[in-house]
Protein backbone atom coordinates (compact mmCIF):
# COMPACT_ATOMS: atom_id res chain seq x y z
CA UNK A 1 0.00 0.00 0.00
CA UNK A 2 0.87 3.43 -0.43
CA UNK A 3 1.68 4.85 3.24
CA UNK A 4 1.62 8.82 2.36
CA UNK A 5 -2.51 8.52 0.68
CA UNK A 6 -4.21 11.18 2.28
CA UNK A 7 -7.77 11.94 3.09
CA UNK A 8 -9.77 14.57 1.18
CA UNK A 9 -12.03 16.63 3.61
CA UNK A 10 -14.77 18.51 1.90
CA UNK A 11 -16.64 21.39 3.79
CA UNK A 12 -19.23 21.25 5.50
CA UNK A 13 -23.02 19.88 4.15
CA UNK A 14 -24.93 22.21 6.29
CA UNK A 15 -24.82 21.41 9.95
CA UNK A 16 -24.78 17.62 9.42
CA UNK A 17 -21.56 17.14 8.48
CA UNK A 18 -18.26 17.33 11.06
CA UNK A 19 -14.22 16.93 10.15
CA UNK A 20 -12.70 14.38 10.63
CA UNK A 21 -10.98 14.73 13.73
CA UNK A 22 -12.23 17.39 15.30
CA UNK A 23 -13.07 16.47 18.79
CA UNK A 24 -14.59 19.87 19.85
CA UNK A 25 -17.40 19.02 16.66
CA UNK A 26 -16.31 22.62 15.01
CA UNK A 27 -15.20 23.59 11.44
CA UNK A 28 -11.48 23.11 11.14
CA UNK A 29 -9.59 25.05 7.81
CA UNK A 30 -9.23 22.83 5.14
CA UNK A 31 -5.98 22.31 3.82
CA UNK A 32 -6.13 23.00 -0.41
CA UNK A 33 -4.30 19.95 -2.14
CA UNK A 34 -1.91 21.40 -3.93
CA UNK A 35 -0.82 18.37 -6.17
CA UNK A 36 -1.47 19.36 -9.89
CA UNK A 37 -5.07 16.43 -10.56
CA UNK A 38 -3.77 13.73 -12.94
CA UNK A 39 -6.07 13.24 -16.41
CA UNK A 40 -7.06 10.45 -14.38
CA UNK A 41 -8.12 11.46 -11.18
CA UNK A 42 -10.30 14.12 -12.97
CA UNK A 43 -12.14 11.02 -15.21
CA UNK A 44 -12.76 9.97 -12.07
CA UNK A 45 -14.17 12.84 -10.04
CA UNK A 46 -16.12 13.66 -13.57
CA UNK A 47 -17.65 10.07 -13.10
CA UNK A 48 -19.54 10.63 -9.91
CA UNK A 49 -22.01 12.93 -11.72
CA UNK A 50 -23.21 9.53 -13.88
CA UNK A 51 -25.10 8.22 -11.28
CA UNK A 52 -27.94 9.66 -9.65
CA UNK A 53 -29.21 8.19 -6.18
CA UNK A 54 -32.51 8.63 -4.48
CA UNK A 55 -33.90 6.63 -1.51
CA UNK A 56 -36.66 5.76 -3.47
CA UNK A 57 -38.43 5.89 -6.95
CA UNK A 58 -41.33 8.70 -5.49
CA UNK A 59 -38.39 10.62 -3.52
CA UNK A 60 -37.66 14.20 -5.41
CA UNK A 61 -34.31 14.73 -3.74
CA UNK A 62 -31.05 13.21 -5.10
CA UNK A 63 -28.16 12.20 -2.22
CA UNK A 64 -25.47 13.84 -2.37
CA UNK A 65 -22.13 12.19 -3.13
CA UNK A 66 -19.64 12.68 -1.02
CA UNK A 67 -15.71 11.62 -1.36
CA UNK A 68 -14.45 10.86 2.12
CA UNK A 69 -11.10 8.96 1.22
CA UNK A 70 -8.38 8.61 -1.84
CA UNK A 71 -6.94 5.73 -1.45
CA UNK A 72 -4.07 3.03 -3.17
CA UNK A 73 -4.19 -0.74 -3.34
CA UNK A 74 -0.96 -1.61 -4.86
CA UNK A 75 -0.80 -5.26 -2.62
CA UNK A 76 -4.04 -5.55 -5.63
CA UNK A 77 -2.98 -3.25 -8.31
CA UNK A 78 -5.17 -0.54 -7.99
CA UNK A 79 -3.37 2.71 -7.75
CA UNK A 80 -6.18 5.11 -7.59
CA UNK A 81 -8.97 5.07 -5.99
CA UNK A 82 -11.63 6.61 -4.14
CA UNK A 83 -14.73 6.25 -1.51
CA UNK A 84 -17.74 8.10 -1.86
CA UNK A 85 -20.63 8.40 0.65
CA UNK A 86 -24.56 8.86 -0.55
CA UNK A 87 -26.29 11.13 1.55
CA UNK A 88 -29.48 11.53 2.35
CA UNK A 89 -30.87 13.56 5.07
CA UNK A 90 -27.33 13.59 6.63
CA UNK A 91 -26.98 10.24 7.00
CA UNK A 92 -24.90 7.83 4.85
CA UNK A 93 -27.40 5.45 2.67
CA UNK A 94 -24.83 4.06 0.09
CA UNK A 95 -21.10 3.45 -0.03
CA UNK A 96 -19.57 3.47 -3.47
CA UNK A 97 -15.24 2.63 -4.43
CA UNK A 98 -14.53 4.31 -7.49
CA UNK A 99 -11.21 2.84 -8.95
CA UNK A 100 -9.82 2.10 -12.60
CA UNK A 101 -9.72 -2.06 -13.38
CA UNK A 102 -8.75 -3.31 -16.78
CA UNK A 103 -9.13 -0.45 -18.76
CA UNK A 104 -12.58 0.11 -16.94
CA UNK A 105 -13.80 2.40 -14.57
CA UNK A 106 -15.59 0.51 -11.61
CA UNK A 107 -17.89 2.07 -9.55
CA UNK A 108 -18.79 -0.82 -6.90
CA UNK A 109 -21.46 -0.13 -4.70
CA UNK A 110 -22.99 -1.19 -1.37
CA UNK A 111 -26.28 -0.07 0.89
CA UNK A 112 -25.50 1.38 3.92
CA UNK A 113 -29.60 1.87 4.63
CA UNK A 114 -31.45 0.84 7.00
CA UNK A 115 -34.70 0.78 3.90
CA UNK A 116 -34.48 1.05 0.21
CA UNK A 117 -33.21 3.33 -2.57
CA UNK A 118 -32.79 3.45 -6.34
CA UNK A 119 -29.65 4.02 -8.54
CA UNK A 120 -30.10 5.32 -12.01
CA UNK A 121 -27.70 6.06 -14.98
CA UNK A 122 -29.15 7.75 -17.95
CA UNK A 123 -32.52 7.90 -16.84
CA UNK A 124 -32.15 4.18 -16.16
CA UNK A 125 -32.45 2.22 -13.09
CA UNK A 126 -29.48 0.26 -12.50
CA UNK A 127 -29.74 -0.71 -9.05
CA UNK A 128 -32.49 -1.18 -6.75
CA UNK A 129 -31.58 -3.56 -3.83
CA UNK A 130 -34.48 -5.71 -2.61
CA UNK A 131 -33.58 -5.17 0.88
CA UNK A 132 -31.85 -3.03 3.49
CA UNK A 133 -28.40 -2.92 2.73
CA UNK A 134 -26.99 -3.33 6.86
CA UNK A 135 -28.64 -4.98 10.04
CA UNK A 136 -27.23 -2.29 12.51
CA UNK A 137 -27.18 -4.12 16.13
CA UNK A 138 -27.66 -2.77 19.52
CA UNK A 139 -24.11 -2.39 21.43
CA UNK A 140 -24.09 -4.05 24.55
CA UNK A 141 -22.88 -2.62 28.02
CA UNK A 142 -22.01 0.59 26.22
CA UNK A 143 -23.46 3.70 27.95
CA UNK A 144 -26.44 6.05 26.78
CA UNK A 145 -25.24 8.40 23.70
CA UNK A 146 -23.68 11.88 25.98
CA UNK A 147 -26.03 15.52 25.40
CA UNK A 148 -22.72 17.12 24.17
CA UNK A 149 -21.59 16.31 20.84
CA UNK A 150 -17.85 16.27 21.68
CA UNK A 151 -18.35 13.72 24.10
CA UNK A 152 -20.30 11.62 21.58
CA UNK A 153 -17.31 11.77 19.39
CA UNK A 154 -15.13 10.02 21.85
CA UNK A 155 -18.12 7.48 22.71
CA UNK A 156 -18.23 6.29 19.26
CA UNK A 157 -14.11 6.39 19.18
CA UNK A 158 -13.80 4.43 22.14
CA UNK A 159 -16.88 1.79 21.00
CA UNK A 160 -14.86 1.33 17.72
CA UNK A 161 -11.89 0.57 19.60
CA UNK A 162 -14.37 -2.48 20.62
CA UNK A 163 -14.81 -4.55 17.14
CA UNK A 164 -11.88 -5.34 14.63
CA UNK A 165 -12.54 -6.99 11.18
CA UNK A 166 -10.93 -9.78 9.43
CA UNK A 167 -10.27 -9.96 5.55
CA UNK A 168 -10.43 -13.86 4.67
CA UNK A 169 -9.87 -13.42 1.32
CA UNK A 170 -10.62 -15.31 -1.78
CA UNK A 171 -9.26 -18.38 -1.50
CA UNK A 172 -10.92 -21.87 0.03
CA UNK A 173 -8.51 -22.41 2.37
CA UNK A 174 -8.22 -18.76 3.93
CA UNK A 175 -4.49 -18.87 2.76
CA UNK A 176 -4.72 -15.40 2.04
CA UNK A 177 -6.27 -14.47 5.51
CA UNK A 178 -5.62 -10.72 6.77
CA UNK A 179 -6.30 -8.85 10.14
CA UNK A 180 -7.41 -5.55 9.27
CA UNK A 181 -6.72 -1.88 10.09
CA UNK A 182 -8.73 -0.15 12.08
CA UNK A 183 -8.14 3.69 10.62
CA UNK A 184 -8.13 5.65 14.41
CA UNK A 185 -10.29 8.93 12.70
CA UNK A 186 -13.68 8.17 11.55
CA UNK A 187 -13.99 8.41 7.58
CA UNK A 188 -17.25 10.85 8.14
CA UNK A 189 -19.46 11.70 11.54
CA UNK A 190 -23.29 13.00 11.04
CA UNK A 191 -25.96 13.99 12.29
CA UNK A 192 -29.75 13.46 10.61
CA UNK A 193 -32.44 15.62 10.13
CA UNK A 194 -35.35 13.04 10.68
CA UNK A 195 -35.26 13.17 14.38
CA UNK A 196 -34.56 9.16 14.92
CA UNK A 197 -30.79 9.68 14.08
CA UNK A 198 -28.80 11.78 17.07
CA UNK A 199 -25.28 10.87 16.17
CA UNK A 200 -23.05 8.65 13.93
CA UNK A 201 -19.91 7.55 12.60
CA UNK A 202 -18.37 5.81 9.77
CA UNK A 203 -15.30 3.90 10.54
CA UNK A 204 -12.58 2.20 8.20
CA UNK A 205 -11.03 -1.24 8.47
CA UNK A 206 -8.07 -1.18 5.61
CA UNK A 207 -5.42 -3.24 3.67
CA UNK A 208 -2.91 -0.29 3.72
CA UNK A 209 -5.12 2.63 3.09
CA UNK A 210 -7.65 0.59 0.88
CA UNK A 211 -11.24 0.30 2.85
CA UNK A 212 -12.05 -3.66 3.53
CA UNK A 213 -14.72 -2.94 5.78
CA UNK A 214 -16.80 -0.42 6.89
CA UNK A 215 -18.41 0.16 10.63
CA UNK A 216 -21.38 2.17 11.03
CA UNK A 217 -21.67 3.36 14.75
CA UNK A 218 -25.31 5.30 15.35
CA UNK A 219 -27.08 7.22 18.31
CA UNK A 220 -29.95 5.65 16.86
CA UNK A 221 -33.83 6.11 19.01
CA UNK A 222 -35.62 2.78 19.70
CA UNK A 223 -37.69 2.23 21.92
CA UNK A 224 -38.40 5.88 22.85
CA UNK A 225 -34.72 6.55 23.68
CA UNK A 226 -31.49 6.69 22.00
CA UNK A 227 -28.86 3.98 21.93
CA UNK A 228 -25.46 3.13 20.52
CA UNK A 229 -26.17 0.57 17.65
CA UNK A 230 -24.04 -0.63 15.21
CA UNK A 231 -23.45 -2.19 11.65
CA UNK A 232 -20.65 -3.86 9.32
CA UNK A 233 -21.00 -3.00 5.34
CA UNK A 234 -18.37 -5.08 3.35
CA UNK A 235 -16.19 -3.10 0.73
CA UNK A 236 -14.40 -5.99 -1.38
CA UNK A 237 -15.15 -9.01 -3.21
CA UNK A 238 -13.58 -11.14 -0.61
CA UNK A 239 -14.53 -13.26 2.06
CA UNK A 240 -14.60 -10.88 5.53
CA UNK A 241 -16.04 -11.43 9.11
CA UNK A 242 -16.46 -8.90 11.64
CA UNK A 243 -15.98 -9.05 15.70
CA UNK A 244 -17.01 -7.00 18.88
CA UNK A 245 -14.73 -8.10 21.17
CA UNK A 246 -13.50 -10.94 19.98
CA UNK A 247 -16.35 -12.34 19.09
CA UNK A 248 -17.96 -13.10 15.51
CA UNK A 249 -21.12 -10.41 14.85
CA UNK A 250 -20.72 -10.49 11.24
CA UNK A 251 -20.01 -12.40 8.11
CA UNK A 252 -19.96 -11.64 4.03
CA UNK A 253 -19.28 -14.68 1.67
CA UNK A 254 -16.75 -13.93 -0.83
CA UNK A 255 -17.81 -13.46 -4.37
CA UNK A 256 -20.95 -11.87 -3.95
CA UNK A 257 -23.31 -11.04 -6.66
CA UNK A 258 -22.36 -7.88 -8.70
CA UNK A 259 -24.52 -7.81 -11.89
CA UNK A 260 -27.67 -8.01 -10.22
CA UNK A 261 -29.61 -4.93 -9.85
CA UNK A 262 -31.45 -6.23 -6.99
CA UNK A 263 -28.60 -7.24 -4.71
CA UNK A 264 -26.78 -4.80 -2.04
CA UNK A 265 -24.06 -5.15 -3.80
CA UNK A 266 -23.88 -4.25 -7.10
CA UNK A 267 -20.83 -2.98 -9.71
CA UNK A 268 -21.38 -1.02 -12.74
CA UNK A 269 -18.31 -0.74 -15.06
CA UNK A 270 -17.25 1.60 -18.26
CA UNK A 271 -14.80 2.22 -20.60
CA UNK A 272 -12.18 4.60 -19.76
CA UNK A 273 -10.99 7.03 -22.08
CA UNK A 274 -8.31 5.41 -24.61
CA UNK A 275 -5.55 7.55 -23.70
CA UNK A 276 -5.79 6.78 -19.78
CA UNK A 277 -5.78 3.33 -20.10
CA UNK A 278 -2.13 2.64 -19.83
CA UNK A 279 -2.56 4.12 -16.24
CA UNK A 280 -5.52 1.66 -15.44
CA UNK A 281 -3.53 -1.65 -15.71
CA UNK A 282 -3.86 -3.84 -12.64
CA UNK A 283 -1.24 -6.09 -11.38
CA UNK A 284 -3.74 -8.64 -9.46
CA UNK A 285 -6.94 -10.79 -10.33
CA UNK A 286 -9.17 -9.66 -7.73
CA UNK A 287 -10.53 -6.06 -7.01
Amino acid sequence: MVRNSYFVLALLLGSSRFVIGADDGKTATPTPDVKEVSPLRKFMDDSLTWNELRPSQQSSTKMTAQVVMRWANNTRGSEDGMTVLYLADGCPEAVCCVYPWKNDLHHEFDSLSRGTLIAKRNGNVVWSPAKRGVEFQSISNADAPDDSAVVRLRQMKTLASQFSSTMLGWRADKSDREELRKLPQPLYRYESTRGNVLDGAVFAFVQGTDPETLLLIEAFKSAGHFEWQFAFARRTSGELEGRHNDKVVWHADRYPANDDPHSTHRVLSSPIETSLQSKSTPKATTP
